[in-house]
């Protein structure tokens, strides 16, 4: 393996080299560190030599090399030494418990103690791997409008939630990545590198036209999960619904609802005034899209009431069992559509750049031809003006000295004007057009 790799290893290649020499020679070779090299065989998901591994090796007592898996949907299957590589899958932990008696956002009693990685599939107890240690992001967020938290961290899923939801809305996530994952298809935040766009998401349960809207919180990369080959875009969101607000002084706004009476009667203008904004209204809705920008699909399922997703849930991954290869038929013709449509454009450029280049030949010919034909009559002027001043100087010996004299001197400064033309000279410095650029 040379030093100066910069070519793609596929999965193959990488566990034939991680199996071949310890991680920190391996990557000594492709100019990283060894456990960047471990993150690498992890996003590739290829297995690597086990803490020990060559010392054991030695005495013959090293465990089999483990087999390469196969590749799933939507897996990295190729990495350049100097590429980044991002990070799409978590290990699974477990979900908290909820506290009936606590308000959302709140706990009860003495903090607990760090929860401890659990070893087993995100199937089994634990959170999905997607949503694993995602909710501490929620708590650092910049300002919010519409009180849709806006984490400053974005290689996260696609969830977005208010303060007082969080806990519900990975819950809501949770209970839905688990469901796709027991039918066979992978969850996962898109690999880096991949060509996956994201819906827009307005997070308006009623979108209101001519009326602004806060730009909502994106990830770094989309939420996706691979019906057969098929990606489908996920977003679960928490809707905001147009609440009644009322001023009540320092830049703050509280909802009408919470006031009583006797505070609304007392709150007058022109210190206090009401408006529509956009607020979180506890309820969410899935937005399912084609990661594929050649394909507009998107498709939403909504609660009308808190807590109803878990019973939207069956139903939704039916439909995106069912849209799955409808989808891909769909990418496969504008695929292939578009694939034509570049075939044609580079053909069209190619004639465009034959015409040019043959009318730039053509041009170049024509300027070759006229410098040719001037060097051609500046020769024939010579050797009209060498006549005419022999023709001067034989004339001048019908003079007498002095008249003759004269004429010779003024004969030298009008060849010393007109100079000498070289026939050969020109002809040597004319160029060819096969001899310009």
């Amino acid at each position: 393996m040379p030093e100066a790799q910069t070519s793609p290893l596929s999965r193959e290649q990488l566990y034939e080299l991680v199996w071949k020499e310890p991680m920190l020679r391996v990557g000594e070779r492709l100019g990283v560190s060894s456990s960047y090299m471990a993150r690498v065989c992890t996003e590739l998901r290829v297995p690597r030599p086990p803490r020990g591994y060559w010392a054991k090796l030695e005495f013959g007592k090293a465990p089999p090399k483990p087999a390469l898996p196969a590749a799933r949907p939507g897996d990295i299957t190729e990495w350049s030494p100097g590429d980044f590589i991002g990070k799409s899958e978590r290990t699974s932990v477990a979900m908290p418990k909820p506290n009936s008696t606590t308000s959302a956002g709140e706990q009860s009693g003495p903090p607990s103690a760090p929860q401890k990685r659990a070893s087993r599939p995100a199937n089994s107890g634990g959170v999905h791997p997607v949503l694993a240690d995602i909710k501490p992001y929620f708590k650092k967020t910049r300002d919010s409008r519409t009180g849709i938290l806006r984490p400053y961290k974005r290689l996260m899923a696609d969830v977005l939630v208010s303060e007082a939801c969080v806990d519900a809305g990975i819950a809501a996530a949770d209970a839905l990545f688990r469901a796709l994952t027991k039918r066979g298809h992978r969850v996962t935040i898109a690999p880096h590198g991949g060509h996956f766009g994201r819906a827009e998401v307005d997070l308006r349960e009623v979108p209101r036209k001519h009326h602004y809207m806060e730009n909502a919180w994106a990830p770094e990369r989309p939420t996706v999960v691979f019906i057969g080959e098929v990606a489908i875009g996920l977003t679960i969101y928490e809707m905001t619904e147009a609440t009644e607000m009322m001023y009540v002084g320092g830049s703050k706004y509280v909802p009408v609802a919470s006031l009583s009476a006797e505070q609304r009667r007392k709150m007058t203008s022109p210190h206090y005034w009401t408006t529509t904004q956009d607020q979180p209204s506890g309820r969410f809705r899935v937005q399912a899209y084609s990661t594929n920008g050649r394909v507009n699909w998107v498709k939403q399922w909504s609660e009308a009431k808190r807590g109803q997703l878990s019973s939207l849930i069956a139903g939704i991954v039916q439909e995106l069992e069912a849209e799955g290869p409808i989808l891909g038929k769909k990418i496969e013709v504008t695929t292939a559509k578009a694939e034509e449509e570049y075939r044609q454009w580079q053909e069209q450029n190619r004639l465009r750049q034959e015409a040019a280049e043959r009318a730039r030949q053509e041009k170049l010919r024509q300027e070759c031809r006229q410098e040719l034909l001037a060097a051609i009559a500046s020769w024939d002027e010579a050797q009209m003006i060498g006549a005419y001043f022999a023709e001067v100087e034989r004339a001048s010996e019908r003079l007498a000295e002095e008249p003759r004299q004269q004429l010779l001197e003024r004969l030298g400064r009008a060849r010393e004007l007109i100079g000498t033309v070289d026939p050969v000279d020109a002809l040597l410095r004319w160029k060819a057009p096969s001899e310009r650029r």
